[in-house]
């Protein structure tokens, strides 16, 4: 089965690359490109000229004539700071794989939306735009399949039916949407897959076991994290020109929302990291006490979180994932 996947991606990959190599030339001058104010910045710089299909308000090539928007382009190292510190502890606490690629994920984010912002480069919007879409993919699977073991036999079959829809879904969003950039679409897809692992993780809370008041006010937080990103977002692009009118007291709303977005993300991992604890911690509860009427299980008891920099973690050093339990 591995084989199978691993041509199956050679292949799909090779067609995709080799058609991006002719599509890019064709998006040297796009004929239509979203912009915020009522003309197109033409300012040049290293990166000239501009093939992304949109150009955000932060006003191009002003900081560094190496970085068409510098406070956008360097706002999003936050997700790679971010995302690689999960990714360590990750490693250090041998944490189940699909929590890795979720961290890497937020890292890869942050490093495509730097380079586009950078560049405004087709290329760079690509790498921007596309991990996003693998990010939630990886985001939806651990939502998903929070509640499933490996010692639950019958979901087998399943988790191999996700991995292989996500593959294919990935694949091919990266062909059509490396065919044509398609603004809208696109943020109303992020949208949808947004608010659906919203409704899914607070859904998951409800849960009897996942139901500890620390991950509570960590959801809240977390969405309201997102609203106020969403707000500096929308209000970025609708007071783009006065906004730049005063250059000097610009708050550079688009790179508030990456940060922000960072730190929404952030909680978002954590907060489905001791989820997946509680959930381990719950079925090895049953297995231990399916024949007794012991005291029911307290998820308070079992879930721990530290807090470096004012940003919470889990604890693993009570509590550690066996290796029965990891992902397959």
């Amino acid at each position: 089965m591995s084989s199978i996947f691993r041509l199956l991606f050679c292949t799909v990959f090779c067609y995709i690359v080799i058609d991006a190599r002719t599509i890019i030339h064709s998006h040297d001058h796009p004929s239509n490109v979203k912009h915020f104010e009522p003309e197109l910045d033409t300012n040049v710089g290293y990166w000239s000229p501009s093939t992304s299909s949109i150009d955000w308000c932060e006003r191009n090539y002003v900081v560094s004539d190496y970085i068409a928007e510098f406070w956008n382009c360097i706002s999003s190292f936050s997700m790679c700071i971010l995302g690689g510190i999960l990714f360590i502890r990750g490693l250090y606490n041998q944490v189940e794989r699909r929590f890795l690629l979720s961290s890497l994920g937020l890292a890869f984010v942050g490093a495509g939306s730097a380079y586009f912002h950078g560049t405004l480069t087709h290329l760079g919007q690509m790498a921007d735009e596309l991990p996003m879409v693998y990010s939630m993919i990886v985001w939806w699977f651990v939502l998903f399949r929070m509640n499933d073991c490996k010692q639950m036999k019958n979901i087998i079959f399943a988790i191999d039916l996700s991995v292989l829809f996500g593959l294919f879904y990935g694949l091919l969003w990266s062909y059509v949407h490396s065919l044509q950039t398609f603004v809208l679409i696109f943020q109303g897809h992020m949208s949808l897959m947004v608010i659906g692992g919203i409704i899914k993780l607070i859904y998951l809370y409800q849960q009897p076991h996942h139901h500890v008041y620390k991950l509570k006010y960590l959801l809240i937080i977390y969405i309201g994290l997102l609203v106020s990103a969403f707000v500096c977002w929308t209000l970025d692009q609708h007071l783009c020109e006065e906004l730049n009118k005063r250059s000097r007291l610009n708050p550079q709303l688009h790179a508030w929302w990456h940060v922000l977005g960072a730190f929404h993300c952030h909680l978002g991992i954590v907060c489905s990291e001791a989820m997946r604890l509680l959930t381990i911690k719950y079925k090895q509860y049953q297995d231990e006490n399916h024949s007794s009427s012991k005291q029911s299980f307290k998820a308070e008891d079992h879930v721990h979180l530290v807090y470096y920099l004012g940003l919470p973690y889990v604890d693993y050093s009570k509590d550690t994932q066996t290796i029965e339990t990891k992902d397959q």
